[in-house]
This record gives structure tokens, sequence and C-alpha cells, in this order.
């Protein structure tokens, strides 16, 4: 290969790899329009479905395999329970009622401080969160986002994760910033709804 086809060649993968990132881009940003859109006009008992389908479109349109969102639930004296799941049906159930201090104290630690906790690799996490690495072990989770949510600056009254089962993976602040978009959405529908029923 001459200089003038390599230098053409070059020009070309960067070409390919730019316009799939901007593709990337336009359909996620898409995604979260409609997401936003369904979610401001849904009725209050809709929501949740909403949510669910919500996620597994977010899973689907980054190669993700599993996304949680947990609540504090006055039903289980105020202990932060999973309330909405989509996960790939290779991986294991998750139990019932589960109890996110119980089976991820660390990162719950991080995230009710209101902090993002990113874990690209979970066979490399910090020593601290030996209780985490054992659950997301048990899961099949390689890599792990989670996202706290709030509304206005309020308290956390949830979390919001999304996982990787197909190996460890970079979360790089453009997807974050992505998510927490998501999460703000999602946050807000929640307050929404509970408004509502009150």
């Amino acid at each position: 290969m001459d200089f003038q086809t390599a230098v053409h060649t070059r020009h070309a993968d960067v070409d390919r790899l730019v316009h799939k990132e901007l593709l990337d881009r336009l359909v996620f940003e898409t995604l979260l329009t409609d997401i936003s859109a369904y979610l401001v006009n849904v009725p209050a008992d809709q929501v949740d479905r909403i949510i669910e389908e919500s996620q597994k479109g977010i899973c689907e349109c980054l190669g993700l395999d599993h996304s949680s969102l947990w609540q504090v639930s006055p039903a289980h004296g105020g202990k932060i329970i999973l309330s909405h799941l989509y996960r790939s049906p290779d991986l294991p159930a998750p139990f019932e009622n589960m109890d996110a201090a119980e089976f991820f104290p660390w990162a719950l630690s991080k995230l009710v401080k209101n902090e993002i906790m990113c874990v690209p690799d979970t066979s490399k996490a910090p020593p601290e969160a030996a209780r985490d690495k054992q659950s997301w072990e048990y899961f099949g989770m390689k890599s792990t986002l989670g996202i706290p949510l709030s509304v206005g600056g309020g308290p956390v009254f949830g979390v919001l994760s999304f996982d990787s089962a197909r190996g460890p993976r970079e979360w790089p602040e453009s997807i974050q910033s992505r998510l927490r978009l998501i999460a703000e959405v999602f946050a807000n529908a929640i307050d929404r709804k509970f408004r509502e029923q009150k």
C-alpha cells in the first residue's frame, strides 16, 4: 500500500468512526426525547410500565444487559428496595424485595451522598466493596454505573443502575451525562406519580 492509499484509508476509518459516534448520539438523544415525552404525559398508574420499557430500550441502545431502579420503600421500613428491572433472561433472577443495603452496601453509601458510583471492572472493586463484589459476581455483573435519584436538589430517594455482563466497560463522561439525564427524567416521573397518588 502506497502512502497516498494509506492516508486515504486512515481518513476513511476516522470518518466512519465519527459518523458512527454521531449516529449513536442521535439515536440515544431521540430515545431520551421519546422517554421524556411519554413520562411527562402518561397517567400516574402507567409510570412504572414506561420506566421498565425505557430501561430495556436504553440497555438495547447502549449494549447493556441490566438496569435496575431502587426506591425508598415506606412499606419496608424506609429501606431502599428494588422496584424496576430490565435484565437479560440469561442472568440469575433477583430476589424478592431486595434491599440495596444488604447486597450493595458500599455502592449505596456513595449513592446516598448524591455521588455517582462507577466501577468499570467489578473484579477490581476496592477492598471495602467486598460484599458488593460478591453480589456483582453472583448476578454476573462485570461493570456497573449507579446514579442517585433525587428531585430539585432534595434528598436521595433511590438509585438507577446500568450494568454489563459481557465484560469490563468504560463509562465515558458523555455516556454518564446522558444516563444522568435519564435518571432525572425517571426521578421526576416517580415524584409526580407519588404526588398524584396522594
